[in-house]
């Protein structure tokens, strides 16, 4: 399975990990859906379509063939490559959440799930010991007036 051509990979809530592969996209599928059964297995298709569109890649890491892969992928599953995006714009509002590293960020985006409004740490992505964000939650009384 090291030469696999198409895996999916999950960490489960106890830590554990598992890999369904295969080596061509048929055999793929087929093992996904002995896993998870048809139904499942369309659903984590979906999502891993959804999630590959407008994915950034980082140069090193982006095959050559990347657009191919989505368009295969997508037709697939009958679907056209377009999925959700994720995106985050930074806000400029006072902040009253505090961490260890200083006043936290006011951030809001827009995801597959909808709207989302965190206060994020302000040190600098991959510290260490970078603090969790604070969610804030559509119910919460912060949430209108981020």
């Amino acid at each position: 399975m090291a030469n696999a051509t198409y895996q999916v990979s999950s960490k489960m809530n106890d830590g554990r990990i598992f890999l369904i592969a295969g080596d061509t996209y048929d055999a793929f599928v087929a093992n996904l859906q002995a896993a998870l059964g048809e139904a499942g297995a369309s659903n984590v298709l979906n999502t891993m379509a959804g999630s590959l569109e407008g994915a950034a890649l980082s140069t090193y890491a982006q095959p050559s063939n990347f657009e191919g892969a989505v368009a295969n992928l997508a037709a697939g599953l009958g679907a056209s490559p377009a999925g959700p995006t994720q995106t985050f714009t930074p806000s400029t509002g006072p902040t009253d959440k505090q961490c260890k590293h200083g006043s936290m960020t006011k951030r809001t985006g827009a995801g597959a799930k909808g709207p989302w409004k965190a206060y994020m740490c302000p040190s600098p992505k991959g510290t260490p010991d970078q603090c969790e964000p604070v969610w804030v939650r559509r119910h919460d009384a912060d949430w209108n007036s981020f």
